[in-house]
């Protein structure tokens, strides 16, 4: 899912290294043409949200690239990877923007499965795995020098203030987005399409 929102970006300026990458893909997808999508049992009602973010991830803009993946009851039903829209100075900020601009997918989410459920859910939780962000959206304060980066800031710290969802801190080797946000290779690409498809594979979160 990574290489293709890439690809999908080279589109107008594809050069030789993006072909290759590209007859890979199709490659790939020919070798699992067979594979099957499962959609396992909900064995509870916990809505989780991964989101993570590549700091600078595209070499022509330096733009950075944001990763999804929305669980509940251990079931993936969202999955996905784009390129933020604005340019982050750092690591922090990239994460900032991606975890904003999701916020309100993820109480979109929450909404929408309570009404099915015709009971209200749980919160969501949503797993970071960076501590400065936490710390902003939670605490506030730190410098931000633009007023965008400021307005995210606050856009955060409402959201958890008022409990309309939790945050979370897992690391690094247990955010399942991080698979979404950039490209993973051997052992960490397989066991993150496994997850995506459903298939039972041991993967805490959050420490637990």
């Amino acid at each position: 899912i990574t290489v293709v929102s890439f690809l999908c970006t080279r589109v107008t300026k594809a050069t030789e290294e993006d072909h290759v990458k590209l007859e890979t893909l199709l490659g790939f997808l020919k070798r699992t043409m067979t594979q099957k999508l499962y959609l396992n049992a909900i064995t509870n009602r916990q809505l989780l949200a991964f989101i993570d973010a590549a700091f600078a991830l595209h070499f022509f803009d330096s733009k950075s690239h944001t990763g999804v993946v929305i669980t509940i009851g251990g079931v993936v039903i969202y999955v996905s990877s784009r390129k933020q829209k604005c340019i982050a100075k750092s690591p922090t900020e990239a994460e900032l923007v991606g975890l904003t601009d999701n916020l309100g997918l993820v109480e979109l989410f929450h909404e929408f499965i309570s009404f099915l459920f015709g009971q209200t859910i749980p919160l969501p939780i949503i797993y970071q795995d960076s501590t400065s962000v936490i710390s902003l959206v939670t605490r506030g304060g730190g410098v931000t020098r633009t007023k965008h980066m400021r307005a995210r800031v606050n856009l955060g710290k409402e959201c958890f203030d008022e409990k309309r969802a939790l945050v979370q801190y897992c690391n690094t080797k247990q955010m399942i987005a991080d698979g979404a946000s950039k490209v993973l290779e051997g052992k960490e690409f397989i066991q993150f399409a496994n997850f995506v498809q459903g298939l039972r594979i041991a993967w805490t979160t959050g420490g637990r």
